[in-house]
């Protein structure tokens, strides 16, 4: 961990890659089901694809978007003493990282509406709050005042939403 950057939640990486990997699994099976059986719990049937599609395409390049520019705002940029990042993608939520993750997984979702896809993608979304909260509180250490300003400045997930 580079100097300064606050620290991740102990078991972030690990839970990271187990609500991924869950949210595929249940996610591939269902759509098998639905493809080979012609029996699933998706209520594709309710909207038509090109919307599904669509949907698609716009979270996994908002996704892309968010993460990329993210990780370069604060990882490719050395500062020392730590300087708060609240510009670019920073300006608009508080964890753009974690928002372009869930919003990939949230793409997948478009192609099958799975309400068991839906209940992993709600739990992995209180697993990353929980998380994000508690990298907060060492940012706060870390950071001080600025830090708290930018938290009632900035929402934590909803661009323009307090």
């Amino acid at each position: 961990m580079r100097h300064g950057l606050g620290s991740e939640h102990p078991l972030c990486d690990r839970f990271q890659l187990l609500m991924l990997l869950s949210f595929f699994v249940v996610w591939g099976i269902d759509m098998l089901c639905f493809f080979v059986w012609g029996y699933s719990n998706v209520f594709v049937q309710a909207i038509t694809y090109p919307l599904l599609l669509a949907g698609t395409a716009v979270f996994v390049c908002l996704s892309f978007y968010l993460v990329s520019k993210s990780h370069k705002a604060v990882l490719e940029q050395v500062v020392d003493p730590p300087k708060l990042v609240d510009s670019g993608v920073y300006a608009w939520v508080r964890h753009p990282m974690y928002l372009g993750t869930l919003l990939f997984c949230l793409a997948f979702l478009f192609i099958s509406i799975s309400l068991v896809s839906i209940g992993i993608w709600i739990t992995f979304f209180i697993f990353y709050d929980r998380m994000a909260t508690y990298e907060e509180q060492s940012l706060i250490k870390i950071l001080g005042e600025p830090y708290t300003t930018y938290q009632k400045r900035v929402s934590k997930w909803l661009p323009g939403v307090w």
